[in-house]
């Protein structure tokens, strides 16, 4: 009974080891989103792409094209990421070069052959046709006038080609910045828009202002009187 004991005590020990170590990464698929889907990118966005490395790179090198400083509401724009790493090797034959994520806070992103789209087009990812390559060209249209800024989050990763996640990838996360116009104020109404016609408007007024007739009379007559009172 005390040799089984110690026997379940030792796999508990061995499954909560497991976990401790494989709990804090995202599980990496080549084929981005169209096999893992929100949940892959929400683990990605959280994590980064520490299936295939822990630590960011400190060597990623990227070139972000067509996004723009300031949005025209409703335009559309051909975004072109280009990456790379110094410290990542590439293998004799390679079966994968690289894969990204990109998400936008406001606008959407289209998808089509090469590509994976979710959450209402604010994700976009590679697919299992688009990871041989570290170039990628992928169309987002700007939202309408009054949403505010878009905000860019990036996540690209360099793979050295090798079959699985290994440390000799490299990733990298960068963010960008599109400005837009501020939500528009609604228009101040005038007095009849609020339900208050013109004669009610001024009677209104003229009450007001005979009260404050009255108010300034009471405070002269009680004013003499204890002028009065104290002579």
């Amino acid at each position: 009974m005390a040799l089984r004991k110690r026997r379940n005590f030792g796999l508990i020990f061995a499954l909560l080891s497991a976990a401790l170590l494989t709990g804090g990464s995202v599980v990496g698929y080549s084929g981005g989103g169209d096999t893992g889907g929100d949940d892959w990118a929400n683990g990605v966005l959280v994590e980064g792409c520490s299936c295939h490395n822990l630590e960011q790179s400190e060597t990623g090198m990227w070139a972000l094209e067509g996004f723009p400083a300031r949005y025209g509401p409703g335009t559309v724009y051909n975004l072109t990421l280009t990456i790379a790493d110094s410290s990542v090797t590439d293998a004799a034959d390679p079966a994968a070069a690289g894969g990204f994520l990109l998400r936008v806070t406001n606008g959407s992103f289209a998808g089509g052959d090469g590509f994976w789209t979710g959450d209402s087009g604010r994700l976009l990812s590679h697919n299992a046709d688009s990871n041989d390559r570290r170039n990628w060209t992928v169309t987002w249209t700007a939202p309408d006038e009054g949403a505010g800024d878009a905000v860019l989050t990036v996540y690209f990763n360099v793979v050295n080609g090798e079959n699985g996640n290994d440390a000799g990838d490299g990733w990298t996360r960068l963010v960008a910045v599109s400005l837009g116009t501020p939500q528009a104020l609604e228009d101040e109404k005038g007095i009849h828009e609020l339900g208050v016609s013109l004669k009610q408007y001024w009677i209104g007024l003229i009450g007001i202002a005979i009260t404050l007739v009255f108010v300034l009379l009471a405070y002269i007559v009680l004013r003499g009187g204890s002028a009065n009172y104290r002579g």
